[in-house]
């Protein structure tokens, strides 16, 4: 019994920790202060949030429908409050840690591995999407995601639970339609090869068709189909990119392409607010890179070596996932022409899900292998090469993020005050210039003075009370 306790205290209490940390960090980190992406918001939506004109448009699903009603939520009861969305992006990314103990929780030995994933998990090297309460839907997504995968996973395993076939048509539509935004094209994707890998497998061995499969597939593909539709709408706006083609970029700089590969898969084990305090040179931040992409190549070995897709898809599901998403992110932002851009901390949380999938892979490994230890026999390279090259990721990850958070939670107090004296400009807005007012919040400045008069007509955010302040 005391033993069974101690399982769950760990499993949740871990998560419930992290959450608390990343709450804590908040509150030495920001301020109540709606800026940077908040000012399109504003100008978009506030302050008739429950308008329906602005719901029903053409381009909707582009503008994740769960937002709206966030919106509503924080004017009626918060005034329109930035820390309203910062808890609930905590909230959220706690989900996803809640995802992997289920996962983690009814296997043996994998609770050293869970606890190395929770500190990377709630490791500040995603403080951007902390502390920029506008992306909280993003930790949303990304949880669904998690929970859809290990849902999976016991379902292929033959561990189906209660409710987990309803899960599974029911999490693609409402992820991918109301919750994901453009972040459903890599869970689509992933989801797409792993039903048409299942149909597969079993066509093979019984020469059927498995109907669920296929409805599950045809749930997947409706919504994503949806969304496409939504999005050839839309209208996007990229300040700053360059108007070359792809290919003329390519042509004309080969290296910038490669650069932003290598320090994209870099930024997992070191964010980009330090990298400078560590690696002193961009081919060190490179070589950083090329390590990473050894172990995803590695690990994908391991997974075909020792057939652990067989055993459990939620690794490879998620190694692939990590591997489409740095993918997709150099497809949508190279325009910019920034070798790093790649590794700004909003992308963590999408890079990561490679990174725990490279993780729980080992684990799984070990875990065969462990099986096996009964059987007399000579061990393969892999087995002999695993635990060192185990041992050295852990710790090059957990000695980058420690690094990171380190750096972070010093520079906490500073990025308060310096939102403080953000505030500051914006209550004064009328007495400032445009120039003033962007560089203060982040933003256009045309674009913050619009924001900032409608939240003052309207006493929303900063302007809430002010004669009290």
């Amino acid at each position: 019994m005391n033993q069974k306790l101690g399982k769950r205290l760990f499993y949740l209490g871990l998560p419930a920790l992290g959450v608390v940390f990343c709450l804590y960090y908040l509150k030495i980190a920001t301020t109540d202060l709606a800026y940077t992406d908040y000012m399109r918001l504003i100008v978009s939506y506030l302050p008739d949030v429950g308008n329906p004109a602005k719901f029903f448009v053409p381009d909707v699903l582009t503008r994740v429908p769960i937002t709206y009603l966030g919106r509503i939520i924080n004017v009626a009861l918060f005034h329109y409050s930035p820390a309203f969305d910062m808890v609930l992006g905590v909230l959220s990314h706690g989900l996803s840690a809640l995802a992997i103990a289920a996962y983690c929780r009814g296997k043996r030995g994998y609770a050293p591995w869970f606890l190395v994933i929770m500190l990377l998990l709630f490791s500040l090297n995603k403080w951007e999407m902390l502390g920029n309460g506008s992306g909280w839907v993003c930790f949303l997504s990304i949880a669904g995601f998690y929970w859809n995968f290990v849902i999976l996973d016991r379902v292929a395993g033959g561990e189906e639970r209660k409710y987990d076939r309803i899960f599974l048509k029911v999490l693609p539509p409402l992820l991918t339609l109301l919750v994901a935004g453009p972040y459903c094209g890599s869970y689509s994707l992933i989801l797409t090869l792993a039903y048409g890998a299942l149909l597969l497998k079993e066509f093979r061995t019984e020469r059927t068709v498995n109907r669920e499969w296929a409805l599950d597939l045809t749930f997947v593909l409706g919504a994503l189909g949806l969304y496409l539709l939504s999005s050839h709408f839309a209208v996007y706006e990229y300040r700053g990119a360059t108007d070359a083609s792809l290919v003329s970029a390519l042509l004309a700089d080969p290296k910038f392409f490669v650069k932003f590969f290598l320090e994209a898969f870099a930024s997992p084990v070191l964010g980009i607010e330090v990298i400078s305090g560590v690696i002193k040179t961009g081919k060190g931040v490179c070589l950083l890179g090329a390590v990473v992409i050894a172990f995803y190549l590695f690990v994908l070995y391991l997974n075909v070596r020792f057939r652990v897709f067989e055993r459990t898809l939620f690794p490879l599901l998620l190694i692939l996932t990590g591997g489409v998403n740095h993918c997709l992110v150099f497809y949508s932002r190279w325009i910019f022409l920034q070798e790093n851009y790649g590794m700004a901390s909003r992308y963590a949380i999408q890079y990561e899900m490679g990174i725990f999938g490279i993780l729980l892979t080992f684990a799984a490994v070990f875990s065969i292998i462990k099986e096996r230890r009964a059987d007399a026999g000579r061990k393969s390279l892999a087995e002999r090469i695993l635990p060192a090259a185990a041992a050295v990721f852990a710790v090059l990850l957990l000695a980058g993020n420690f690094y990171t958070t380190r750096q972070e939670l010093l520079k906490a107090p500073l990025r308060k005050e310096s939102l403080r004296i953000a505030e500051e400009t914006a209550l004064n807005y009328k007495n400032e210039t445009d120039e003033a007012l962007g560089e203060a919040l982040h933003t256009d400045g045309k674009r913050a003075r619009k924001a900032l008069e409608i939240l003052d007509e309207n006493n929303l955010n900063i302007f809430y009370n002010k004669e009290e302040r």
